[in-house]
């Protein structure tokens, strides 16, 4: 590892557009940053010319090219083994930086249980003054048989588990710790979850996760996945990563007994709404749980 230096992993599909316009900003946030430091950007098979871009505007960014199109999770992983600096961020390419992001955030590693910091990821539509809402901590409950989670700006005063940082769609982190744990757990490839599921390991790893408000960045929602993958799609990957989230994080006896008695009654109850989502989003859950199981075995 090279002391007090940082990597920057880009997962990158079909996102020149998006690099274009998001590169300045972080460099501007890596000059005001004391820190060496190695953009790396990890190309899932794009059609566009996001790679010709790079090589002719930026050649100083490190590309690693997929074979195959292989998702989120995998591509930021192959980034993540890849870098070589004590701390790495991962962002996504829609991302836009504040100046001043990284500097706020870089004390916090002087304590070694720190495993990353989060800060505000500024959501929004269209143009940064459409702000849709400010991503800060979440809350962890369960309800209704699954493990959810709510967002700062949804917070009430019902009974939770726990409040935390999810990581979302730009944090800093200890290259080393995250190495460690793997990067993403690929069973929630192509997309979502991945980031509430890192978090929720690394904190049942001792590890501690940091809020930082000042370490801000403006996020784009959705701005590349509303260009390929059809919003039915989305719904049906995000409810099959529900149940993988849950059922690799649930804990207890009772709450087990429970989540059960709801799938059952679910299944037998369902048809009559004409709910074909639920029986197909379980179906992929099973399915997927049981071919990584026997990939692992």
């Amino acid at each position: 590892m090279i002391n007090n230096s940082i990597s920057i992993v880009l997962p990158n599909y079909n996102g020149k557009e998006l690099l274009e316009e998001n590169l300045p900003s972080l460099y501007q946030a890596l000059k005001n940053f004391d820190f060496p430091y190695k953009i790396i950007v990890v190309d899932d098979c794009s059609t566009d010319d996001s790679v010709p871009f790079l090589r002719s505007k930026y050649p100083e960014v490190a590309i690693l090219q997929n074979k195959v199109n292989a998702g989120f999770s995998e591509t930021c992983n192959k980034g993540i083994q890849y870098a070589q600096s004590d701390l790495i961020c991962v962002s996504n390419t829609d991302v836009t930086f504040h100046k001043d992001y990284f500097i706020h955030a870089k004390n916090y590693f002087k304590n070694p249980k720190v495993f990353a910091v989060k800060g505000d990821i500024i959501n929004y539509a269209g143009q940064k003054d459409q702000v849709i809402n400010v991503d800060k901590t979440a809350r962890l409950y369960y309800k209704r048989g699954l493990l959810r989670f709510k967002t700062h700006d949804n917070f009430d005063q019902k009974p939770y588990d726990l409040e935390y940082v999810g990581l979302g769609c730009c944090f800093i982190a200890n290259t080393a710790y995250l190495q460690k744990l793997g990067g993403f757990d690929t069973i929630f490839s192509p997309y979502y979850w991945e980031d509430s599921d890192l978090a929720l390991t690394a904190i049942e790893q001792g590890y501690e996760l940091i809020y930082e408000p000042k370490s801000i960045v403006y996020h784009k929602t959705s701005s590349t996945m509303d260009k390929t993958q059809s919003s039915l799609k989305r719904k049906i990957i995000s409810n099959r990563n529900k149940f993988l989230f849950c059922w690799k994080h649930l804990k207890g006896r009772k709450r087990w007994i429970n989540h059960v008695s709801v799938i059952v009654i679910s299944l037998l109850t369902r048809f009559l709404v004409l709910d074909w989502k639920f029986y197909y989003t379980l179906t992929l859950a099973i399915m997927r749980t049981n071919r990584f199981r026997r990939l692992n075995s």
